[in-house]
């Protein structure tokens, strides 16, 4: 993958059923469903009565479900029990509960009813996650969901920025996870060869805090559980740019060209991306949440059609590498 260009054309080959539950609630969902329905290589299942209702959503490549009414209702609402009696939910909370778009639409993900799920334009991040990480939880093996961006401009090597959404200020195993995540990513769905960079203000050393010392370990924990490649603790520039690489760290395989950019903090990760994006002409695409056990995406709630379209293709391709 290089661009948008490329995006589109890898999704468009994948066919895959994906839950979008606000698009009878917001208005930028139903114009990406009427897209992504004209495409034709995507199924989507939608939630209750959209207005404005065009033949698109009337085809075979759309379900519209009434949830009150819903067959499966009853079943449903065991399943979430038994998930969570352990928590203290009744059986009665369940019934209610399962009412809801955001706990109906993580039980049809569950039973393989679809592929993967896409909201957050009306819902809050936890109205997403909350019911996300009750149900459907993390794949094995991971302890937390992380939030990234895939950076794409025309001319321009994808990058992943992570984490730049969920987790404020990781510790080094939090963020040794992070960066693994994040080559996963890289290697799966985007298919290009990851090199991890751990940022810090220093590089190599450079400088002595408690806040490097973090990175440091986290670069070392990383590597004993990785075969990907990931060096650490570098700045902006050691990671992106060749000349200064060679100066600062010439024995690294990843400075200079890195692909992956691991921030130490939220704060950093998420000015970064939207500094980028503002000033480079760069599309973020995301936020994409990795490590859950079936795709599940959250939109950034002022997203454009066109940024929910491509987090639906991003979404496909993650569905094929579940």
């Amino acid at each position: 993958m290089k661009d948008l260009k490329d995006l589109k054309k890898l999704a468009n080959k994948k066919f895959a059923t994906i839950i979008l539950p606000e698009a009878n609630i917001d208005e930028r969902i139903r114009q990406a469903c009427i897209r992504l329905l004209k495409e034709g290589t995507t199924k989507l299942i939608v939630f209750g009565a959209i207005d404005g209702m065009t033949k698109e959503f009337l085809s075979d490549k759309c379900e519209i479900i009434n949830i009150e009414s819903d067959p499966r209702l009853e079943d449903f609402a065991t399943q979430l029990y038994e998930l969570r009696k352990h928590k203290g939910m009744t059986i009665d909370e369940a019934k209610e509960l399962i009412k809801t778009p955001e706990y109906f639409s993580m039980l049809l993900l569950k039973n393989d009813y679809a592929d993967g799920l896409v909201a957050g334009a009306k819902w809050t991040t936890a109205n997403t996650l909350r019911p996300a990480l009750q149900v459907i939880k993390c794949k094995k093996g991971k302890s937390s969901v992380v939030g990234s961006m895939l950076m794409l401009k025309k001319g321009m090597d994808p990058l992943v920025y992570t984490d730049v959404s969920l987790i404020e200020n990781p510790d080094s195993e939090q963020l040794a996870e992070i960066a693994i995540s994040g080559a996963e990513f890289m290697d799966k769905v985007v298919g290009n060869e990851p090199k991890v960079a751990l940022l810090s203000y220093s590089t190599y050393g450079s400088a002595k805090s408690e806040m490097v010392d973090k990175v440091k370990n986290a670069t070392e924990i990383a590597k004993s559980k990785s075969t990907y490649l990931i060096d650490g603790e570098m700045q902006g520039d050691s990671a992106l740019e060749m000349e200064t690489a060679k100066k600062k760290c010439p024995t690294s395989k990843v400075a200079g060209q890195a692909n992956v950019l691991v921030f130490p903090e939220l704060d950093a990760g998420n000015i970064a991306y939207k500094l980028t994006a503002y000033f480079g002409g760069v599309q973020a695409v995301g936020p994409i949440m990795l490590n859950f056990a079936k795709p599940i995406n959250d939109l950034s709630r002022g997203s454009t059609v066109e940024e929910i379209i491509n987090t639906v293709y991003i979404t496909k391709l993650m569905c094929e590498n579940k």
